[in-house]
């Protein structure tokens, strides 16, 4: 009975986001223009990956520098 109960609350646990996701998601709402300047770069990158680059030029978390994040 305890694993259904608990199954039922973890729906209701409220989880945090990892340091900086909340602004990378922001981030990813800027449009693409921006998001170049930003990154400074001039290729031709998704949001996603625009927003990667400018996190890792800009050393927000060592955790996300530590991921296995290709700029090339």
């Amino acid at each position: 009975m305890k694993r259904f109960f608990d199954f039922i609350g973890s729906f209701f646990v409220y989880k945090s986001p990892e340091p900086y996701q909340g602004f990378a998601r922001f981030l990813e709402t800027l449009p693409s223009r921006e998001l170049k300047a930003l990154a400074e770069t001039q290729a031709h990158y998704s949001k996603k990956r625009l927003v990667q680059i400018y996190l890792l030029k800009n050393n927000y978390d060592n955790k996300f520098n530590n991921s296995k994040i290709q700029t090339k």
